[in-house]
């Protein structure tokens, strides 16, 4: 009888076809990866700009709401867009007009983003190669749709979307005039690759002072 101590221990390995299938396996998902990783790369930049967007927003709400010192120069923050520009956005200082009635006795700024005779720029951003604002929009008093670019009369070259302390509250201006103050804005910004689905993306701003970003287009 055979001692327990020299029994055999059998121990089975992969055999060259298992090893063969698992290696096929791990190829086939890599190159489904490598093939699908440029269009999420563009996805997720595109979302980096949309939220970057929302965020620049954000920023001139609480930083133009909570200028409190009487002797600022500054009475509001805003964020200003060109789409002769459509790549870039700046977040602006709104300087003091001592011409303009003091609400809660503090100065104000007159709401508009302005070069001269200060240029009130504080930040620059600037999109990706081929990643745009494409379409600024706004919604006039009253309507339930936002109307874009060359859509409303007169056609839409720039957006402001300014806040003035001590509201959270937007304005929304068009074309650098406060002549109409609209209910809400929307900003709508496209990869390279527009227009597949999934490379548009906007972000809403209403008077209420609420700020959100979407995965759909404006209208």
């Amino acid at each position: 009888m055979a001692s327990p101590l020299f029994s055999r221990v059998s121990v089975r390995g992969f055999t060259l076809v298992e090893l063969s299938i698992c290696l096929a396996i791990m190829g086939f998902m890599m190159a489904i990866l490598l093939y699908k990783y440029p269009e999420t790369a563009t996805r997720l930049s595109l979302a980096n700009a949309t939220h970057t967007t929302a965020l620049l927003v954000r920023e001139a709400q609480v930083r133009g709401s909570a200028v409190d010192s009487v002797n600022s120069s500054l009475g509001g923050y805003g964020v200003y867009i060109d789409l002769s520009l459509p790549n870039q956005l700046k977040l602006f200082g709104d300087t003091v007009d001592s011409n303009i009635a003091k609400p809660y006795g503090v100065f104000v700024g007159d709401g508009l983003y302005q070069t001269s005779p200060v240029d009130e720029t504080k930040v620059t951003t600037t999109f990706p190669n081929g990643y745009v604002v494409a379409k600024a929009c706004i919604k006039p008093q009253g309507q339930n749709n936002f109307v874009c670019n060359s859509d409303y009369s007169p056609v839409i070259q720039t957006l402001t979307i300014s806040f003035t302390r001590p509201n959270p509250q937007p304005t929304i201006y068009i074309n650098g005039s406060k002549s109409t103050n609209f209910s809400a804005a929307c900003i709508e910004l496209h990869s390279p690759s527009y227009p597949l689905v999934g490379h548009y993306r906007s972000v809403l701003v209403y008077n209420s002072g609420v700020i959100r970003t979407q995965v759909i287009p404006c209208n």
